[in-house]
């Protein structure tokens, strides 16, 4: 087959540049992995050798090279997200299923929404599936592991040239220091107890977006970018709901007690208002 004028993947017409502006493929892979199977090692290019006469190792990472259909993979990478939300809120609107999506889905994400926050705030918090166990007083083993942590994620932007990771780790280092030093622990407790719907929010929102990466890692290869999607979806339907049924009904707001405890929602307007 002559892919000296079409793409070897999408088999639209070349355009100017290594890369197909219709799929994303690199020409040069493309028609090696067609032809033989696999994909030559890429020469160093210049900017490249730039990059490691100052000290950087240059990664060049080609999804194209794992990506068995790009065309297919644009069109599952487009709808995935918006036909998981769709039965998400399905379940919700409908009412069938509903105890099941929270209890499996919603409960851990909102528990670990409280623990994060926690951690950012300086508390030794432990998740469980319906309850975080966090002591009145700030800690110091959480602290330092999640600066740890981010500090390794700023370092692997570093080695591996993206200025994205070390932009992201800055913006956690900034809030673990706000949270820790600068907020009392009363008002620590505050962004706790919401930190339960607003943080699980956010993290079942990043759980659906690592759909989108990884295509070199365990995510894409051993799908478990689908079972991430899947969880994301339910939790963020369940709290997401929860909060708009609250906006036309107030009996819809979790008040009261829940197996003898208080809920978020009783503590926050008792406790700190």
């Amino acid at each position: 087959m002559d892919f000296s004028s079409n793409c070897a993947w999408c088999e639209r017409p070349k355009t100017a540049g290594p890369t197909c502006s219709n799929c994303g493929a690199d020409y040069a892979k493309a028609e090696a992995i067609k032809l033989r199977g696999k994909a030559d090692i890429a020469a160093v290019t210049a900017a490249g050798s730039s990059a490691a006469d100052k000290g950087f190792t240059s990664v060049v990472i080609d999804d194209s090279a794992v990506v068995a259909d790009p065309n297919l993979e644009k069109k599952i990478c487009i709808a995935a997200m918006p036909s998981m939300l769709a039965f998400a809120f399905l379940v919700q609107i409908s009412g069938f299923g509903t105890s099941v999506q929270r209890i499996v889905f919603g409960m851990p994400i909102h528990e670990l929404g409280h623990a994060t926050v926690s951690w950012f705030c300086g508390f030794n918090a432990v998740p469980t599936l319906w309850k975080t166990l966090s002591p009145a007083d700030r800690g110091i083993a959480a602290s330092i592991v999640l600066f740890v942590a981010i500090v390794a994620l700023a370092n692997h932007g570093r080695q591996n040239m993206k200025n994205a990771w070390i932009v992201v780790a800055v913006f956690l280092l900034l809030l673990q220091g706000i949270g820790t030093f600068m907020l009392s622990e009363r008002d620590a407790q505050q962004y706790i107890l919401f930190g339960g719907d607003g943080g699980g929010m956010v993290l079942a929102a990043l759980l659906m977006l690592s759909f989108y990466f990884g295509k070199q890692t365990q995510l894409y290869s051993g799908g478990l970018r689908w079972g991430f999607l899947g969880i994301g979806a339910a939790a963020f339907a369940d709290m997401f709901m929860i909060w708009v049924r609250s906006m036309n009904d107030r009996l819809q707001v979790p008040y009261g007690l829940t197996g003898g405890e208080p809920t978020d929602a009783f503590k926050l307007i008792n406790y700190h208002t």
